[in-house]
């Protein structure tokens, strides 16, 4: 059995020295996180140091415990989460005392790049003229209402619960709902009244309207970049020189076009302008496709093999019957009745595993033994 341990062990970590040369860069699931994360992606590879964007890996807390532990290298976040959620102190304001905080945890903050997307209750334009409704103080006439708010901005300590307080808004029903599919709902009148981002393209093309923040509840969220602080001295260099680089007209404009053309890589070397989006080199689909395609034979080879290795002993062990042979069988019918995804959450908290290639690794291993 120790045999079989060390060669579990070492086929994990066949997939280390395949991501150790390159810088990760996590993104949020959303537009503006997305080319963002290409932006500094592009910013790192123009300075020299190859890099990766892992796009879409969840919220906010995922994103940080995935810095904090090593799993990925930078990712952009705002100040007003960085306090409220991460730091879990709203009244640190400055960024020198984010650092500090911050460097506790062996992480870094560059320089805000220069603009603000804060939190935002947005409605449709006409709906909104008809009930006369202009602030979030005036939702509080209106019990009819239906809202249909993110997951993560009804879990957020500055989010649903706290704002309802604040503005008196009696306990109603609200559906938790996926960000972009709100925009959906609020077209078909599914709901009334979502939570956006004031930086959002969707706002403008939907002729939706952000109700006024009049008893000033959110805190400003400006976008910075965080990291590790073991980051080489150029590529947090290269980081700071996009601070103040960026207002909410760019970053609006930058957006719409993710947006339209659904190319974050394209929307991103617009920031850089035209002249240097040209030279810039693009992946082609086929590209893409070989070397996804490469990625997952490695996955699934890796895996099969250490399935065959370490599954035909058991296998026979556990047909000569006796204790052994009732234990192994006891594990493998535990594992089948596991979801694929619930693994995967069992897993991502084992240190070792975190997210990466070797989480995947370690659920294809085990489905294989069935």
């Amino acid at each position: 059995m120790n045999r079989l341990g060390l060669v579990i062990v070492l086929g994990l970590a066949l997939v280390r020295p395949a991501q150790a040369e390159s810088l990760v860069v996590g993104s949020k699931k959303f537009t503006e996180s997305y080319v963002l994360a290409e932006i500094a992606q592009h910013a790192l590879r123009s300075a020299g140091f190859p890099s990766e964007h892992r796009q879409g890996m969840g919220g906010t807390i995922i994103l940080w415990e995935a810095l904090r532990t090593g799993q990925i290298n930078l990712y952009p976040e705002y100040t007003g989460t960085i306090a409220e959620e991460i730091l879990k102190n709203p009244n640190l304001r400055s960024p020198e005392a984010m650092r500090a905080e911050l460097a506790r945890s062996g992480v870094g903050m560059s320089d805000e790049l220069g603009f603000n997307n804060t939190y935002a209750l947005v409605m449709r334009r006409d709906a909104a003229a008809t009930a006369r409704i202009r602030t979030i103080s005036d939702l509080r006439a209106h019990g009819e209402v239906k809202f249909g708010l993110t997951h993560e901005f009804i879990s957020r300590r500055d989010g649903w619960a706290p704002l309802a307080v604040r503005y008196g808004l009696a306990p109603r029903d609200v559906k938790a709902i996926d960000h972009g599919l709100g925009y959906e709902a609020l077209r078909n009148g599914s709901i009334d009244v979502k939570d956006a981002y004031s930086t959002d393209a969707r706002i403008a093309e939907n002729d939706l309207v952000a109700l006024e923040d009049d008893l000033r509840f959110f805190p400003q969220y400006k976008a910075v970049f965080l990291y590790r602080q073991a980051l080489p001295v150029g590529a947090i260099t290269a980081l700071q020189q996009m601070g103040g680089t960026v207002d909410e007209t760019k970053m609006i404009h930058l957006n719409v076009e993710a947006e339209r053309t659904k190319d974050y890589t394209r929307a991103a070397e617009s920031y850089f302008g035209s002249a240097d989006a040209g030279t810039s080199r693009r992946e082609t689909l086929a590209h893409k496709v070989t070397r996804w395609s490469a990625r997952h034979l490695q996955l699934a080879g890796i895996s099969l093999l250490l399935s065959v290795l370490v599954g035909v002993p058991l296998g026979i062990a556990a047909s000569r019957g006796g204790a052994v042979g009732h234990a192994i069988l006891a594990f493998a019918s535990a594992v089948q009745t596991i979801p694929s995804l619930a693994l995967l959450a069992l897993l991502v908290p084992v240190p070792f595993f975190g997210i990466s290639a070797r989480t995947a690794i370690a659920a294809l291993f085990l489905y294989g033994l069935l």
